[in-house]
């Protein structure tokens, strides 16, 4: 595992969830020396619950801040074992393959949360930074899934087709609409920016290429909106295989 730089959580949603889910990864937080509303009165109590040290300060004005510890991102060989792990799942992967805006970022992390992915996989030389601002817009997404941090996107692709998980790639050029697959079986989708989307080399890899909308005069959906689009009906398509 390699050492992640960021050591500052930002926002409300981000802290509590931390609190609930990985609360030995804080040093201290800080708390607006100025709110004595309901909100902060909650978080408050939640902190004293885990025990975790806390300070006010006059220097923020309205949300939390929380210094952690230095984290481990999770690599390609941690993603091997737990496939390795689960043979016999049927999974439902996300791939950031050139989301260059931390908010992005962070965005689609959020929505894979609230779908219920299985994993995330960030090209780690080819994607924002997961920085304190992307951990913010996830609103807590960070630390309730399995994400890895992968340099060789390309081999990291070749061994999940080695395992039975189909490759769909996103984009507005496609003429393959995304309902007309089958995302019932384990499954990656990748997603890219909306500047340059995904990138060519990853998309020759695929096993399939399509797109989120069939309107030929406007196809362009931001990034995040997109993977919301193409995660529910994921999620839509598998509900009805076990109805």
């Amino acid at each position: 595992m390699k050492q992640n730089s960021s050591d500052q959580r930002l926002g409300f949603h981000s802290i509590e969830s931390i609190l609930i889910h990985n609360p030995e990864k804080i040093k201290k937080i800080l708390l607006p020396a100025n709110r004595d509303d309901s909100r902060i009165m909650a978080l408050t109590s939640l902190i004293e619950s885990k025990g975790i040290s806390y300070e006010l300060s006059k220097k923020i004005s309205q949300e939390p801040e929380a210094i952690i510890k230095k984290e481990s991102l999770a690599s390609f060989q941690d993603l091997k074992k737990i496939i390795s792990e689960r043979k016999d799942s049927n999974p439902l992967i996300l791939i950031l393959d050139n989301i260059i805006d931390p908010r992005n970022l962070g965005a689609c992390v959020r929505s894979a949360a609230v779908c219920g992915v299985d994993f995330v996989i960030i090209n780690k030389h080819h994607c924002a930074p997961t920085n304190a601002i992307a951990h913010k817009v996830s609103a807590g997404g960070f630390e309730v899934l399995d994400i890895f941090h992968v340099t060789n996107l390309v081999n990291c692709i070749k061994y999940l087709k080695e395992n039975g998980i189909q490759i769909l790639g996103l984009s507005e050029h496609s003429g393959e609409v995304h309902y007309e697959e089958d995302l019932r079986q384990p499954t990656a989708l990748i997603m890219g920016s909306e500047e340059t989307g995904v990138r060519q080399k990853t998309l020759e890899i695929c096993d399939s290429v399509i797109s989120l909308s069939s309107n030929p005069y406007f196809k362009s959906l931001n990034v995040s909106v997109a993977t919301g689009v193409i995660l529910n009906e994921a999620l839509r398509q598998r509900h009805q295989a076990k109805n």
